[in-house]
């Protein structure tokens, strides 16, 4: 019996002593992890393949992100980006082919993103040859949103695809995505800063589409309201320097996804027109008065009816 009080003794005494070491371990905090996924990982020639990049940023908080993607440009041929229901809110610079043939992208998220798979885009291949095609993430910098700027770490790594002659399924890879919604609603802002434009006045503005994803900006200003938001459309870069630095046009800008859906929002003049500068006011006017004469004729056609 005391020999058994003993062994029990020196078996609490492990059990305390591996506890009270594992508080003395450090926290061990996850960095965050930027990948590419597919959903298959084999695929026939001449089929398309969706590859989405994603990140998931355990206990930190990323607000900016740039890189590129590196794919063979002998295995696999770009045919679309997709940009919608992603986590970046404003594009720095929307992915695109650069001259090397990679990928290059460059995006923010206002707030900043915590979560896991937030999507930042995806690209449709279509496979040309058999082979083993390695997509890489290259050139990454992420920044967390600490108000300081600070670098993140980022895990990352390759993805590779079989492309083979022939594959078990038949069907296409590239998920469908039918976009009949128009981009979301957005409130497009007039800004000034010395380090932007010399100083002078700009429009900034963004926003999300959740199908195919955005296509391009278009931006209209006009001294008058009526009509004028039927022509005379410029597309747009972010940010737009304003042509009336006087502040007293109207400011229309529309949203255009890859599907065609548009969505339109107006800024009213911050200076607007005397009423006498409005040429608005003398078209109202106008047709006033020949709505006036039109229907004094009328009713003084009845009336000479009636006398006869």
């Amino acid at each position: 019996m005391k020999k058994f009080k003993i062994q029990f003794k020196i078996k609490n005494f492990i059990l305390l002593l591996f506890s009270f070491g594992f508080m003395l371990l450090p926290t061990v905090v996850l960095a965050s992890e930027l990948k590419l996924s597919s959903l298959v990982s084999e695929v026939g020639t001449g089929q398309q393949l969706q590859v989405g990049l994603f990140l998931s940023t355990g206990e930190e908080n990323i607000n900016a992100l740039e890189g590129k993607i590196i794919f063979p440009a002998e295995l696999l041929k770009l045919k679309e980006i997709r940009d919608g229901n992603a986590i970046v809110n404003f594009w720095v610079e929307k992915p695109i082919i650069d001259s090397s043939g990679s990928i290059v992208f460059s995006g923010i998220t206002p707030g900043g993103f915590k979560g896991e798979n937030g999507l930042i885009f995806s690209a449709i291949f279509e496979t040309i040859k058999s082979g083993v095609a390695t997509l890489r993430i290259s050139e990454v910098r992420a920044l967390l949103n600490d108000g300081q700027g600070s670098a993140a770490a980022l895990d990352i790594s390759p993805l590779q695809i079989v492309i083979s002659e022939a594959t078990s399924s038949p069907k296409p890879v590239a998920i469908e995505v039918s976009d009949t919604l128009p981009p979301e609603s957005f409130k497009p802002e007039i800004a000034q800063d010395q380090n932007v434009f010399n100083g002078k006045y700009f429009l900034a503005f963004a926003t999300q589409d959740k199908g195919l994803g955005m296509a391009r900006y278009e931006v209209r200003e006009s001294r008058q309201k009526i009509f004028s938001f039927l022509y005379g459309w410029k597309e747009a870069s972010i940010p737009y320097l304003l042509a009336d630095q006087d502040l007293k046009s109207y400011i229309f800008v529309k949203a255009v996804d890859l599907a065609g859906n548009e969505r339109m929002e107006v800024i009213s003049p911050e200076y607007p027109l005397l009423w006498y500068e409005n040429y608005s006011v003398y078209i109202i006017i106008i047709l006033s008065i020949f709505v006036f004469l039109i229907l004094w004729k009328i009713l003084r056609g009845k009336k000479q009816t009636k006398i006869y």
